[in-house]
């Protein structure tokens, strides 16, 4: 029986003459069948264990004569023992070679997973050197504070407003739509601790800017310092900022309705008693101004009379108080506002109620005229104006909103371009820490009087991104 390369076996090594059954060859003399492709006679197919029994084998060790004593023999019982020992040895190898081929692609992912460890390692420390850099910058730039004041921050946002709606003027229905893209707000705010009972707040913001027939200009709008006591549960708030008069808690990019008619910003003194009983805070505040009567002036639900003369002394007061039965799920508020006006003292009152139970929020505030000025009809129009509005915490970065509001001017007939009510939806994605975009949806309906050209109703679209620093 011939074998391939048999041939070159024999060509290349003398000492092995044709004819020789190939078989007892490889039986007894198997190194040199082995070692021929290591030196180059047969074509490099060499495995793993080959190259092992060369190196416990060496050629040299093989005599011609032993060669050809066994050349066309049947092997002796030595030469059985050599094949035994050779399939001992190959039985030893071959899983030796499987498992090294195994294990070897391990051994460098390994590898891969420890130096990506370090690597993540060393980006944890840079980051971890740059916090402290960070804080010990912080300490420095506080520290020209520290003779008098325990805590410093300074924060604020920006908002970037687009909106859309379908009619450009309420009072003409073939008006058109609008557009307009602007800055809603910039707003900074310096917050001062003093100690555990004098702190402050100042605020200054630009509003509008860039937004159509608006000039954006620059407003102070809150500057106040509040003083609490150490020995009896009393704060003093004085300074100007939004009075406590009404709670408009709101969960969309507009404010409510209640918010548009009744806050009152003005500079005033706060003094309020907070005794540890299911959160009660009772207070009175001071003010000069009469901003009620102005914001439904400017609603045009009310119209001064021609020759109106208001008194100008420090007489307006709020009285306020708010009551939390069950802490952090029912905050109850009640308010009276009282400002002079014209021959009459215009009396305002309102109550509201927040209620928080597991990822709903539900909100309702009910805010009315107890006595008016005459307007220039000559009426006393007690208006009033209330909404409910429910939040869903769909997921940790996402809330969904719904609210309704209702107004009552209380006047005869219908007038144009008096709110009769509207319905708002929208969310909150939270995209970032800092950043939150904001949808909503608004539809208004409007009193609207016969064969009159002005629209009955409207929709608002209103986007907003909100960049927090």
């Amino acid at each position: 029986m011939k074998y391939p390369d048999q041939d070159r076996l024999s060509c290349c090594h003398p000492e092995i003459p044709h004819g020789v059954d190939f078989p007892d060859v490889i039986a007894n003399q198997v190194l040199v069948v082995y070692y021929e492709p290591f030196i180059g006679c047969f074509q490099p197919k060499i495995c793993l264990f080959h190259l092992i029994l060369i190196d416990a084998f060496p050629v040299e060790q093989l005599s011609r004569k032993r060669v050809q004593r066994f050349a066309g023999k049947e092997p002796p019982l030595g030469s059985i023992k050599l094949r035994k020992d050779i399939f001992l040895c190959k039985a030893l190898v071959v899983p030796l070679a499987l498992t090294l081929f195994l294990l070897w692609p391990a051994r460098g992912l390994k590898a891969k997973e420890e130096r990506a460890n370090e690597a993540d390692h060393e980006v944890k420390q840079r980051l971890e050197e740059v916090e402290k850099e960070e804080e010990e910058e912080g300490e420095e730039r506080a520290a020209w504070f520290k003779p008098f004041a325990d805590e410093v921050s300074l924060g604020g946002f920006i908002d970037l407003n687009y909106d859309y709606t379908d009619v450009l003027d309420t009072g003409d229905a073939n008006s058109g739509s609008s557009s307009d893209f602007y800055i809603g707000s910039i707003e900074g705010a310096l917050r001062i601790i003093f100690n555990d009972w004098v702190k402050t707040k100042i605020v200054l913001n630009v509003e509008d800017i860039g937004k159509e027939g608006e000039d954006g200009k620059f407003n102070l709008d809150e500057a106040f310092v509040t003083l609490e006591s150490p020995w009896a549960p009393l704060y003093l708030v004085a300074g100007k900022t939004v009075l406590p008069f009404g709670v408009f808690e709101d969960h969309l990019i507009s404010g409510t309705l209640t918010e548009e008619l009744y806050e009152i910003q003005r500079i005033g003194a706060t003094l309020g008693y907070t005794p540890d009983f299911h959160g009660l805070d009772l207070s009175f505040t001071i003010y000069e101004g009469h901003d009620i009567i102005n914001n439904l002036q400017d609603f045009h639900t009310h119209k001064y009379r021609s020759r109106r003369k208001p008194e100008r002394r420090l007489k307006s007061f709020i009285v306020n108080a708010s009551f939390e039965p069950v802490p952090e799920t029912l905050l109850l508020s009640l308010y009276y506002d009282n400002e002079p006006g014209d021959g009459r003292r215009n009396q305002t009152i309102g109550a509201s109620v927040t209620y928080n139970i597991w990822k709903f929020s539900l909100d309702g505030e009910y805010i009315t005229a107890l006595s008016r000025e005459k307007g220039e009809d000559g009426e006393e129009n007690k208006e009033s104006a209330w909404f409910a509005a429910l939040a869903f915490q769909l997921l940790e970065p996402l809330e969904l909103a719904v609210r309704y509001e209702d107004f009552d001017d209380d006047r005869g007939g219908d007038q144009n371009e008096v709110l009769d009510y509207s319905c708002l939806a929208g969310f909150n994605y939270q995209i970032f820490s800092f950043a939150t975009f904001s949808f909503e949806y608004r539809y208004h309906n409007f009193e609207k009087e016969k064969g009159s050209e002005a629209v009955g109703d409207a929709n608002e679209f209103h986007f907003r991104l909100s960049l927090e620093f």
